[in-house]
């Protein structure tokens, strides 16, 4: 359960509350980073941190190293999966545990990343100054990636995507890993669990924030720095179509995977949100879930959907896979 952190200065005033958040870890094969990471979230800024870091059977020595951490701060706990879940299955176990309750917000967190020491008092307090603190609330804001030879922005060419929210019910553009959200929208998240989970962590998420409640974009801000090691479950989002295995996963998207996943994931929304979704938000969602009823709808949707890519590529490539009634 969450700590506070109760000590005043010799004042007359009342001694401030420190936010509670609870970082959620998820950890395989990190061992040559996660020290790092750890320390990053442990020397947070005008917050009580607990951390919970969750291993998805890692070969190598991450557990260890997080039972080290584990084993000296009483603010770090560690756990093992029985078998190996997955990135989003992972993340998600960890919102949706009892023990989660009660905190003040909540933070998704890399096991290879470095966070600035204010990253979360910067969220907290983008949240907190809103007209109704209680609404569910997702923050989310800009990455520094770094490759160990240079750094850059990523989501400079994705910021009008906030101007075209219905592209979230194709791609998401928020890094799971700036995202801070508060208790609100983790009660949310907790009353509707779909199996399996429809849409990768902070792909759900977001969408989940967006369709039914409020999301805080600070694009002008990073608190985080995003070690790119070609290793990265997700990575940059930025020159995804250069890379040999970006163009596969965009061939196999096109002709290999007829599932339907968009719609699945929006499906899942309407289901178990129904109540909940903003009305400003339905006619697109619902508009989007009966897009692929005939090819003529299909050819409709390619042309008039309202979602944005950055790239000429991007909006070929969406274009496309309405036509094939591939989201």
């Amino acid at each position: 359960m969450p700590t506070t952190d109760t000590t005043s200065p010799i004042t007359n005033e009342q001694p401030r509350r420190r936010p509670t958040v609870l970082v959620m870890m998820a950890t395989y094969n990190g061992a040559a980073y996660v020290r790092e990471q750890i320390e990053s979230v442990l020397t947070q800024h005008e917050v009580d941190v607990t951390l919970r870091i969750c291993d998805d059977q890692s070969p190598d020595d991450t557990f260890a190293i997080c039972q080290e951490y584990e084993a000296k701060d009483p603010r770090v706990h560690a756990t093992r999966n029985e078998q190996n879940l997955g990135v989003g299955e992972n993340f998600m176990q960890m919102v949706y545990d009892d023990g989660s309750r009660g905190y003040d917000y909540y933070a998704f967190c890399d096991q290879d990343d470095i966070w600035l020491p204010e990253k979360l008092i910067v969220a907290i307090t983008k949240i907190s100054h809103l007209m109704n603190p209680t609404e569910p609330t997702l923050y989310y804001s800009d990455v520094i990636d770094f490759d160990g030879e240079r750094e850059w922005r990523e989501l400079g060419p994705f910021k009008p995507c906030e101007e075209h929210p219905a592209t979230l019910l194709l791609n998401n553009w928020a890094s799971g890993c700036t995202m801070v959200f508060n208790q609100a929208l983790r009660d949310l998240l907790c009353r509707y669990r779909p199996k399996p989970l429809p849409r990768i962590h902070d792909s759900w998420t977001h969408l989940v924030a967006r369709y039914c409640g409020t999301v805080v974009a600070d694009l002008s801000y990073s608190g985080i720095r995003r070690r790119i090691t070609g290793n990265n479950v997700v990575g940059s989002l930025t020159d995804h179509h250069k890379s040999p295995l970006g163009a596969w996963n965009d061939f196999k998207n096109l002709f290999f995977r007829p599932e339907r996943a968009m719609t699945r994931a929006a499906a899942e929304l309407a289901i178990g949100f129904a109540d909940r979704i903003k009305q400003e938000r339905a006619e697109e969602l619902y508009e989007f879930l009966s897009y692929h009823d005939t090819p003529l709808s299909c050819i409709k949707a390619a042309f008039c959907f309202d979602c944005y890519r950055p790239t000429l590529y991007g909006k070929a490539l969406f274009m496309l896979r309405f036509a094939l009634g591939r989201f």
